[in-house]
């Protein structure tokens, strides 16, 4: 064991924890995601025709086959290539502990003896007498691609291994794959980018500064499902267009870097907000065999195509935003290096080329995608302003507690004193950056251990207590509880608790039983894949998973479908106007009955509710009332907690919970069954 110190996401103190020696080897087992890939069948079958195919050209040729699997992982496209009758196959796999698990696959499906393991990079392999491999390969196969595709540097991969490793003729699968390109309108997607401003009222306007406005972003991909935008989020401006084809086979195609220029014409009157890409695989050469991440409305197979979450689609956003009239014309250049993608759009038929993007606001490179969409909430900020004008007069003094943005705003627009706690210094800079946007003047920064809020007026106290809440270290709905943390150990700076106005002035954490469509699959075993056991692959991951992974995890629900089988229920609701008890226990459990017929209950959601009056509360879960059997409408800024379960078809009755708050700890469990 080790002692590592961390900061407590609810109470805010740096404490030390102990993890395993091998911690953070257990957790890059967990967060590689071969799980789900396994769950792709359309992947699994069409690689397995791909390599079967090729195996059979080469034999077909008079010649022996010779696979090298690339990055083999569970070993599964080196066994497929064994048991087709591939005379020669070698698997290399750089992560020692999954090379040592794909050697026990490969002895569970009797084909350890036909299959050379070897635990090094494809990149440090040697050919010849008593090297690693005796002969080069006349077949490649490989599944070493990204959202990005080139994400995970594979066309450096297949570049080396066709210098060294294969021969001439050497056959890859998949043979070559196209980038496509789309341009859209879409505000929703933008707001995810930059934020827009808000306007309540006219007098109670918050403006985005112009170094917000006309920031670069982050260099990192928005990957998204873009299958789960609403047909009203976005405008297709352009077609979608071939950027970049790389035939794997071909050194020529794999560059270490370049720039497509595309002459595109406009289908709509609009505003060009962001470029949406994906990518397709042909599998064989004769072009027969397709595996397209597409988002629904171009993929052939529609609303019907597999679900995959390891390969989704990606947003990039230009660096300036160009608008367009119907049928006319623009272009669209794309620059890529080894790993990366830049876009810029443009109505010049000689445009520059686009530079990397580099945050110069602070917020891409401290904020999430989500937090930054949620900037641009209005429904939300309306049900803030509603609260804050009820209790807000020019003899207001405020205390803001969290990294929030808009409320001290708002609240010094509408005549108080504002004080904020400040939680970290991105948060304060761009506070201050909305500040001087906004020509506001009577907000104060003041540190997590000040004595007063004014050391001119000494006796200053907060009549008003605000927060969002939200921190930048969240990223489970509860851990905004820091917000009652905070407020319990800057009680000196606040008047008597009986005058005191504390919002949000409530919390609630509720729950729905839910049947996922497709998101149970990132946890579960695959038991048998193409007629192959891995169960022992299944063992590793499941281990892994129970070592470093809390039970519960953040995931962004409105991009992953799923159904209530329950009513929603209350866990725990907790009063913000106390402070919280230091030595007590919160604990309790129940059942909720199971909804007959709504489907299986793989999994149990859970949110946060913060009420910040008698009359407006915000949510981090539903946005409509949740009717089992049907769809949930969630909050598409926030992250929602997940627990999975075990699938169980609904012959249980009920589902159990149970919870557990040591407060003085910060420290949450939950336990959730299906009986």
């Amino acid at each position: 064991m080790e002692q590592e110190m961390v900061e407590n996401p609810i109470t805010g103190a740096r404490e030390y924890t102990c993890i395993l020696e091998d911690f953070d080897c257990q957790q890059e087992i967990a967060r590689s995601a071969f799980a789900d890939m396994l769950h792709d069948k359309e992947r699994n079958q069409k690689y397995h025709r791909a390599l079967c195919e090729a195996i059979d050209k080469v034999h077909e040729a008079g010649n022996i086959a010779v696979v090298l699997d690339i990055g083999t992982g569970s070993g599964l496209l080196a066994m497929m290539a064994a048991k087709h009758g591939a005379e020669v196959v070698y698997a290399c796999e750089a992560f020692e502990p999954v090379a040592k698990c794909a050697e026990q696959v490969m002895k569970d499906n009797h084909l350890k003896d036909r299959i050379r393991l070897i635990p090094k990079r494809s990149t440090e392999l040697d050919v010849g007498p008593d090297k690693d491999m005796a002969e080069r390969a006349n077949i490649i196969v490989a599944e070493v691609f990204d959202t990005e595709l080139i994400g995970e540097g594979a066309l450096e991969t297949f570049r080396d291994a066709l210098c060294r490793l294969a021969t001439r003729d050497c056959i890859t699968v998949p043979h070559a794959a196209t980038v496509y390109a789309q341009v859209v309108e879409s505000p929703f997607l933008r707001s995810f980018h930059i934020p827009n401003d808000i306007e309540i009222t006219p007098e109670l306007k918050v403006e985005v500064p112009g170094l917000v406005r006309t920031c670069p972003g982050s260099p990192a991909v928005f990957d998204i499902q873009l299958s789960q935008l609403r047909r009203s989020d976005f405008v297709c401006v352009t077609d979608q267009m071939p950027i970049f084809r790389h035939v794997f086979s071909e050194i020529d195609t794999l560059k270490e870097a370049e720039t497509a220029c595309v002459y595109l014409m406009s289908k709509a009157e609009a505003t060009c907000h962001a470029v949406i890409m994906w990518w397709e695989l042909e599998m064989n050469r004769e072009d027969s065999i397709h595996l397209s991440c597409a988002p629904y409305w171009a993929h052939p197979s529609g609303k019907k195509q597999q679900w995959r979450d390891h390969w989704m689609q990606a947003v990039y956003f230009p660096p300036y935003e160009v608008r367009v009239s119907r049928d006319q014309e623009l272009t669209l250049v794309v620059r890529r290096d080894g790993f990366s993608i830049c876009v810029l759009v443009s109505m010049s038929e000689t445009p520059k080329t686009p530079a990397v993007p580099a945050c110069r606001c602070a917020l891409h490179m401290n904020a999430s995608r989500s937090r930054i969409g949620a900037l641009s909430d209005r429904c939300r900020h309306l049900k803030f302003a509603a609260a804050l004008r009820k209790v807000i007069n020019k003899e207001s003094v405020c205390l803001c507690i969290g990294s929030d943005i808009m409320l001290p705003l708002m609240a010094s627009k509408l005549g108080a004193q504002v004080y904020v706690v400040i939680e970290d210094d991105f948060a304060y800079s761009l506070l201050e950056e909305y500040t001087k946007q906004n020509e506001v003047e009577a907000i104060t920064g003041i540190t997590k251990d000040a004595r007063y809020l004014s050391e001119k007026e000494p006796t200053k106290k907060a009549t008003v207590l605000l927060g969002e809440p939200h921190f930048s270290t969240t990223t489970l709905p509860w851990h905004n509880l820091k917000f009652w943390f905070r407020k319990h150990s800057l009680q000196h700076l606040m008047c008597a608790p009986s005058e005191l106005v504390t919002i949000p002035q409530g919390f609630c954490l509720k729950a729905v039983g839910v049947d996922f469509r497709d998101l149970w699959k990132i946890k579960a075993p695959v038991h048998d894949v193409e007629g192959f056991n891995l169960s022992s692959f299944d063992n590793l991951i499941q281990n892994a998973l129970s070592i470093t992974d809390d039970p519960v995890e953040p995931q962004p629900l409105w991009e992953y479908p799923c159904k209530a089988v329950t009513q929603e229920f209350v866990i725990t609701q907790l009063y913000m106007r106390t402070n919280p008890e230091t030595t007590g226990i919160i604990s309790c459990s129940g059942d909720v009955p199971l909804e007959s017929n709504r489907g299986e209950c793989n999994g149990v959601v859970l949110w946060a509710d913060f009420e910040l009056d008698d009359s407006n509360t915000v949510t981090s879960g539903p946005v409509e009332p949740v009717v089992p059997g049907k769809q949930i409408v969630w909050d598409r800024f926030a992250r929602q907690g997940v627990y999975f379960l075990t699938s169980c078809e609904l012959e249980p009755k009920f589902l159990k919970w149970s919870f557990k708050f040591t407060v003085s700890s910060g420290s949450m469990s939950f336990s959730f069954d299906v009986q």
